[in-house]
């Protein structure tokens, strides 16, 4: 049977459409989606983002100031991207403000802490056999750590936009500015994981030591960031990337291929975690106790405390998080998408390590004799 030659032309042209708008309308890469009113790529979007309202940068073109855009060159020429990001449509008055983003972050802390005093509590609402599987100190235990959250996580992040803004300053952007910077942005997120760790640790039920229990915990803090910016995400504390406006800068040290794996992983996270006030945080805790969740890293000389086994009564606190999680999570999601949900959580969370260990090699390779390597030894005392 022969083919109508008109349908087949329509067909053709049908599909050449979906083509043409599948690609980035600046470099040709597939596009994500419109951005700042144009179609763009995630990096098309990220570059428009950190560089529109720049002015301290002034960007020259060092040949004739018509420079082809592709995904091949458009690293070349950061002039002619962003020319060509103004003339295929991109509007700077779309991109939030850091005003914008910081009034949006403090509403929603205040909001929810409002809302929090007017309602009843879970166990107040719950039937008298559900509240037979989690005891009342469970939930007392929960609505603690989901307080401290707040108090030692969410609002000392906000405070730090002070000291360590979500936007770079505006200046020149050389070499040692870019390592210092990725050096901030990792105390910032980092900081803030171990205030509400340590808060923790010293409530009921654990009542630990810091002194005794510290060193095994403080290690494992950087392996928890990409889970805990997705429960800001998630809260809408944080509404971008937390490497949105830095990308130049973790690009000089690590790569877009690694930042593109992050944004994977933490999206994952952020995606597949459930709409839930202490699950995300719950197992922040628990994987803090773990002490040992650390990438295995090949060491020139090691110390006693590598062999050293967690002190038994924060295995102990760890495993009492752990019944209280499960019992929760089979309450409020089902025993079969509790399963379901455990499974990717520790499946992704997995893939968020070997991409840890990839960066920690990167560091450690540099050729910068240890400099960046011993500017990342930060000093997050108990």
């Amino acid at each position: 049977m022969e083919s109508d030659p008109l349908q087949t032309s329509k067909i053709k042209t049908i599909c050449q459409l979906v083509h043409s708008r599948a690609l980035c309308a600046v470099c040709g890469a597939l596009a994500i989606g419109r951005n700042f009113d144009a179609l763009t790529c995630l990096s098309c979007k990220a570059f428009f983002r950190r560089n529109a309202y720049n002015d301290h940068l002034i960007f020259t073109c060092r040949i004739s100031g018509s420079c082809t855009i592709t995904t091949l060159t458009r690293r070349h020429c950061s002039a002619c991207r962003l020319k060509k990001c103004f003339q295929q449509g991109m509007k700077k008055e779309l991109i939030r403000s850091l005003s914008a983003i910081t009034h949006v972050t403090s509403a929603t802390v205040t909001n929810r802490s409002q809302f929090q005093l007017l309602k009843p509590t879970t166990a107040d609402v719950l039937s008298l056999h559900d509240q037979l599987s989690l005891s009342l100190d469970d939930w007392n235990f929960l609505t603690n750590i989901r307080t401290f959250y707040e108090q030692y996580c969410v609002q000392k992040f906000i405070e730090s936009h002070e000291s360590i803004s979500l936007i770079p300053p505006k200046q020149p952007y050389r070499s040692r500015i870019k390592l210092q910077r990725v050096v901030e942005l990792k105390y910032k997120y980092t900081a803030i994981v171990a205030s509400f760790i340590k808060h923790v640790l010293l409530s009921d039920p654990f009542k630990l030591s810091l002194n005794d229990h510290y060193n095994y915990v403080k290690d494992t803090f950087s392996c928890l960031l990409s889970v805990n910016a997705s429960e800001l995400m998630q809260s809408k504390i944080l509404d971008i990337l937390p490497w949105e406006h830095d990308r130049l800068a973790i690009e000089s040290v690590l790569s877009e291929e690694i930042l593109y794996r992050l944004e994977k992983i933490l999206n994952t996270f952020r995606t597949h975690s459930p709409h839930d006030p202490f699950i995300m945080k719950l197992l922040l805790v628990i994987l803090a106790l773990s002490s040992r969740i650390s990438p295995l890293i090949a060491k020139e000389q090691y110390n006693s405390i590598d062999f050293d086994p967690a002190p038994k009564n924060l295995l102990s606190g760890q495993n009492y998080c752990l019944t209280v999680l499960w019992k929760y999570m089979i309450y409020r999601l089902g025993y079969n998408d509790a399963v379901i949900f455990s499974v990717g959580f520790i499946q992704n969370f997995l893939h968020r390590q070997i991409v840890e260990a990839e960066i920690f090699q990167i560091i450690q390779n540099r050729d910068d004799h240890g400099q960046l390597a011993q500017l990342m030894q930060m000093n997050l005392k108990a």
